[in-house]
């Protein structure tokens, strides 16, 4: 892309450790101070496959894919309402919810083209220098990536339909999903809210355990609820 402050994931292959490089990095990682070694994974991270892993929590990934369900899911009621078309189409003969449905569907495309084009990079890179890790074994990670943010995608549409305004929609639903990542933060590095964790949304999101271990039953159940 260009964009200097963006690290594309066919980069994160280049800077993947090769299997005869996993020892000194698992050295260089036990230096770290121990919050720092759980937000990497500890052991997990060393690994070419759990290193890659961590490209699919990267901040800008992430933002990508929050700011496509805050802008959608805002504009999908909400901003309707309040620029005054909403008049319109509900006069049209069918039924109100098919709106939502439409807006989710607008969402869940829109991820699934973001979420896409990362593991495409990824793939990509994979294949600019093999790392002995294929491309479809991050399939599950992306898979939940999708999922995630499709669950807020819903949050964002009641949220959307609670509000008679653009604007406190996208200010509600961007402060739902901060306050999320920022409670899960917070709980893998401080003990005393670690029992907080699992009421952020991010707490069935592990990139690097969906790499090593699946798709975990219970993440794939609350975030598809």
């Amino acid at each position: 892309s260009g964009a200097h402050d963006y690290v594309p994931k066919t980069s994160l292959t280049r800077l993947a450790p090769a299997p005869n490089e996993v020892n000194w990095i698992a050295g260089l990682i036990e230096t770290m101070p121990p919050e720092v070694r759980a937000l990497m994974g500890n052991e997990l991270a060393v690994t070419p496959g759990g290193f890659l892993a961590i490209g699919y929590a990267h901040p800008f990934f992430i933002l990508l894919l929050a700011t496509w369900v805050v802008r959608v899911t805002s504009a999908a009621v909400a901003g309707e309402v309040g620029a005054g078309t909403m008049d319109l189409l509900a006069s049209r003969p069918v039924a109100r919810w098919t709106f939502l449905i439409t807006g989710l569907k607008t969402v869940a495309l829109g991820l699934a083209l973001i979420v896409g084009c990362g593991w495409a990079g990824t793939a990509i890179g994979l294949r600019l220098r093999p790392v002995d890790v294929s491309a479809t074994s991050l399939l599950p990670v992306a898979g939940v990536a999708w999922l995630l943010f499709a669950a807020f995608g819903a949050v964002g549409l009641l949220v959307s339909a609670l509000r008679r305004d653009g604007g406190q929609a996208i200010g509600w639903t961007t402060a739902i999903i901060a306050t999320s990542f920022v409670l899960d933060y917070l709980a893998r590095l401080w003990g005393p809210i670690a029992g907080l964790r699992p009421l952020s949304l991010f707490r069935f999101y592990e990139p690097q355990v969906i790499f090593a271990s699946g798709v975990p039953a219970r993440s794939f159940v609350v975030l598809f609820a």
